[in-house]
């Protein structure tokens, strides 16, 4: 069954995310990336620590410590600074 194309309108980022999605080469691996750039953008979008933000207010209601999500944030600020490492090695 062919699934219906979408028209969107993409920022030049959304397009080479999308392209880079569509270049991975395992039907499984593929899967995975989307399974997990899922959940990322849900932890993102609905923080839920502890802790006090910055402003001063909650993150969200109480279902992980503070170091949970510290260490998730440590994990992209590391992912961050890899892949500006390996663009400047081009």
């Amino acid at each position: 069954m062919s699934e219906t194309p979408i028209q969107a309108d993409l920022s030049p980022a959304e397009w080479k995310l999308i392209q880079a999605l569509r270049g991975l080469p395992e039907h499984a691996q593929r899967e995975r990336v989307h399974e997990v750039l899922g959940e990322l953008l849900f932890f993102v979008q609905n923080p839920r620590c502890q802790g006090m933000g910055a402003e001063g207010f909650p993150c969200g209601e109480p279902r992980s410590s503070c170091d949970e999500c510290h260490q998730t944030w440590d994990l992209l600020e590391g992912l961050t600074v890899r892949v500006e490492a390996g663009a400047g090695a081009r």
